[in-house]
């Protein structure tokens, strides 16, 4: 699945439109020393920052996007 910032979605549940904004690693921007951050990729996650209609901006893993896609809960309305 080819997400990127300005693709428009709609959530069923909430009946809200919302645009994704960026993708980032679920710890950037926080300090780990430097022997941390090599050795853990393991524990970096796709994050995406959506903003919405109602209730706002929302942070989700790119995995549960994906699967939020895939089981029509939301729906992709552009592909930019």
């Amino acid at each position: 699945m080819d997400l990127k910032p300005g693709i428009f979605l709609y959530d069923v549940d909430t009946k809200s439109i919302g645009i994704l904004i960026r993708r980032f690693w679920s710890y950037e921007g926080m300090y780990y020393p430097s022997y941390v951050q090599g050795t853990h990729d393991h524990f970096k996650v796709w994050i995406w920052e959506i903003v919405w209609s109602r209730p706002g901006m929302e942070r989700i893993s790119e995995s549960g996007l994906i699967n939020l896609i895939k089981a029509d809960i939301i729906i992709i309305l552009s592909d930019t």
